[in-house]
């Protein structure tokens, strides 16, 4: 960022917190599926950077952008309290179809700048650098791992069996396949969009340092 010019520190601001935005969109529409809510967050180890350790920080400002685009009226913002909600199965499998999809583009966006990270993101992208293997298949190993503790902690401590059904459910289906599914979403998008979004994010930036 310190060496981006300003009209590309001004694209890249528009990416990530428009990313950010996206991700809380989704978010919002898979809590209306009420399939199983879709895992956005994890907690750092140590031996991260700096900027991964801000993500904790961030991971407060995000929750207040989700009360901003959701439907709680008590909430600021607000901005999908009238969205229509699913009336049966089928439409609240399509909401959370919908969502990943939301989900996956808004993470793909808010990291092509390449600034703080989410804890979730954090984790997966030391993964990813650590194996060698993509940041969406990392992305999936972190989600379905935070799943499985999320699950058996589910069972233990909100009414076993019975947690999975009713208004709230933290855990479901939909859950499950969020985790699978979303940095599979990342992963496609990368392959055929990164190259040519980072490149507008950088614009002229190579050419400037080749001349230095």
């Amino acid at each position: 960022m310190s060496n981006s010019k300003p009209g590309n520190i001004v694209k890249q601001i528009i990416c990530y917190i428009g990313g950010l935005l996206i991700i809380t969109i989704g978010i919002n529409i898979s809590k209306m599926s009420n399939l199983g809510i879709s895992p956005v967050s994890s907690i750092l180890r140590k031996d991260f950077k700096l900027r991964n350790a801000l993500g904790i920080l961030l991971t407060f400002v995000f929750s207040w952008m989700i009360d901003l685009t959701g439907t709680d009226p008590k909430a600021i913002g607000h901005l999908m309290l009238n969205f229509p909600r699913p009336s049966n199965y089928i439409m609240q499998f399509i909401y959370m179809v919908v969502s990943v999809i939301i989900i996956g583009i808004g993470v793909f966006l808010y990291l092509r700048p390449n600034w703080v990270p989410m804890p979730a993101e954090g984790l997966a992208g030391a993964i990813a650098q650590a194996t060698g293997k993509t940041f969406g298949d990392c992305k999936t190993i972190v989600d379905t791992s935070m799943i499985a503790i999320a699950l058996i902690l589910q069972l233990i401590f909100l009414g076993g069996l019975q947690s999975f059904v009713g208004e709230g459910v933290v855990v479901r289906e939909g859950t499950i396949i969020a985790a699978i599914c979303v940095g599979q979403v990342v992963k496609f998008l990368s392959k055929r969009f990164a190259k040519s979004i980072e490149g507008w994010l950088h614009a002229g930036e190579e050419k400037a340092e080749a001349k230095a």
